[in-house]
């Protein structure tokens, strides 16, 4: 693979994406929608330009991507949301995003158990798993800038994104179950490991470690700031390198990365005060929109058409079937014991649509792979994220007009 003309059209599209934002959100187009075209046009299917040398490169080029993307995309969503916003809404998010973790998980696999021949339970259950999380990344297209502030209530935004944010690292004890499931099934299932191992240390431990030490690096921020000792323009590497090392610490330590990310950033924002958070908050979402472009980039070079196409006509239901199904139900069931949005159908239809699967997803399936060797959970997951990053790109602010004109935003909003 070519590396310096990766970084030259990787880099030419955030300048074009950067100097027209006004206008790409007029005609309903997102920063990861344009870099997956982008991909697929200079790739092997069109001018075959770029190319990986093999898959092994590229599943290795589009994982390192992911981490370094999602680890970005989660600093950025903890501090968009008030540090106070689970306190306060402690029941409503808690059944969105462990009950409805569990439902899109059991919707995708049942979806994929009706469409596909010959895969097993436990394999469409892994593919279901895959799937589940919410993608931050994509997420924050959609729900911010000026035209979703505009049309949709800040409650909707803020529950989008910490949802997109928990269930991120909350899904990963999922996917480890199903990989257990297909390597060992129900008999050899090796429970004690994954209670131990899975739960407390990898998740439960983890967090517990990242929160502390996002806490204290809000107060070594806040007390260097408050005492003049810390120059502003020390404050994007401070946050950059925060989740770097959350990332990659709690790696080498083999826990779970991407939901400490998340909850040391939550701990983080719990110092900083309102300048700095909203300083933060535009240095984060600037670097997200920079990180968000090279992954889908390499996603469009790398996926596997001629798989799809083997598929024929299923393709394209699995698509239908996971993007109606998989999440809407799940809210519309949850929908009588969410306080906050019990009796609200225009509310949880607009969170039912804008539940995008992108990064995390990719991640997810390429570490399945590594673990279990079955192709299918790169070829599959990849088909669903491609049709995700069309469909909620081209969407996003005709169903946001459409929710507007239904039902106009409260004053929070």
């Amino acid at each position: 693979m070519d590396l310096m003309l990766s970084v030259f059209f990787v880099s030419l599209l955030v300048l074009a994406s950067g100097g027209l934002f006004k206008w790409m959100e007029d005609v309903y187009l997102t920063g990861p929608l344009l870099a997956m075209l982008l991909g697929i046009i200079l790739g092997p299917i069109a001018l075959d330009l770029i190319h990986f040398k093999d898959e092994l490169q590229a599943e290795k080029s589009i994982k390192i991507a992911c981490e370094f993307t999602i680890a970005m995309a989660l600093m950025a969503t903890a501090l968009r949301i008030p540090a106070n916003f689970f306190r306060n809404h402690f029941w409503s998010q808690s059944v969105i995003i462990c009950l409805g973790i569990v439902l899109m998980c059991l919707l995708s696999t049942a979806v994929f158990y009706i469409l596909l021949d010959g895969f097993s339970l436990i394999e469409c259950l892994l593919f279901g798993a895959i799937i589940t999380p919410t993608d931050p990344v994509i997420a924050a297209t959609l729900i911010t800038g000026e035209k979703a502030k505009k049309y949709l209530p800040l409650l909707v935004r803020r529950t989008l994104s910490f949802e997109a944010g928990a269930n991120d690292g909350l899904a990963y004890p999922v996917v480890i179950l199903a990989i257990f499931l297909v390597n060992n099934g129900l008999s050899g299932f090796p429970a004690k490991e994954f209670l131990l191992q899975t739960i407390l240390y990898e998740t439960i431990l983890c967090s517990v470690i990242a929160y502390i030490v996002g806490r204290l690096a809000g107060l070594f921020m806040h007390r260097s700031n408050k005492h003049g000792i810390m120059n502003r323009k020390s404050i994007l590497p401070f946050s950059l390198a925060l989740a770097f090392m959350l990332l990659s610490g709690l790696d080498v330590m083999g826990m779970n990365g991407i939901i400490g990310v998340f909850v040391g950033g939550m701990g983080y924002a719990q110092y900083l005060s309102k300048k700095e958070d909203l300083q933060e908050e535009r240095v984060q979402e600037s670097m997200e929109r920079i990180f968000t472009i090279p992954v889908f980039f390499f996603l469009g070079i790398a996926l596997p058409w001629q798989e799809w196409m083997k598929l024929g006509w299923t393709a394209v239901f699995i698509c239908i079937g996971i993007l109606l199904f998989r999440r809407i139900p799940a809210l519309l069931l949850l929908m009588p014991i969410i306080p906050k949005f019990r009796k609200k159908l225009n509310d949880i239809l607009v969170m039912g649509w804008f539940g995008p699967i992108g990064v995390a997803a990719l991640y997810y399936a390429l570490h399945s792979k590594e673990k279990t060797n079955l192709e299918e959970v790169w070829i599959i997951p990849t088909l669903i994220v491609f049709a995700s990053t069309i469909m909620h790109g081209i969407t996003s602010l005709p169903f946001e007009r459409l929710f507007y004109k239904l039902k106009k935003p409260d004053e929070e909003g």
